[in-house]
């Protein structure tokens, strides 16, 4: 590969910002001039290549989305749960009832709490 050379000229705020950046990243500052250009020149041209941040953050999003199913799962549970409490007190203090009546009322008694919440 060919190389050529260009002198650019830079506003002294941005000089400052990229000799800081150069630093950090532990590159020397036309490496870092180099890697500027490149990834200007890509984004103008639509080639923008999918960077390390992005991948990272996807990744999240995709274990924080994964957690956020198991807390679904969790939280309907415990509203199930309640629904079976509310409905074997109320067949405690009622006349007794059997055990497929009373999965009937906590089913019903489920599903309005989910059509409540929006969930249905």
């Amino acid at each position: 590969m060919k190389y050529v050379q260009h002198t650019v000229r830079l506003p002294l705020a941005l000089d400052k910002a990229l000799r800081h950046a150069a630093q950090s990243h532990q590159v020397t500052v036309y490496a870092l001039l180099q890697q500027c250009v490149k990834a200007g020149i890509a984004s103008l041209s639509g080639e923008q290549a999918v960077s390390q941040i992005t991948t990272e953050i996807a990744q999240e999003i995709g274990a924080i989305s994964a957690r956020l199913a198991h807390v679904e799962r969790l939280t309907e549970r415990a509203l199930f749960v309640a629904c079976a409490a509310y409905v074997y007190a109320r067949a405690a203090a009622g006349p007794h009832a059997n055990d497929t009546s009373l999965a009937a009322e906590i089913n019903a008694a489920f599903a309005r709490q989910l059509n409540l919440a929006g969930d249905v």
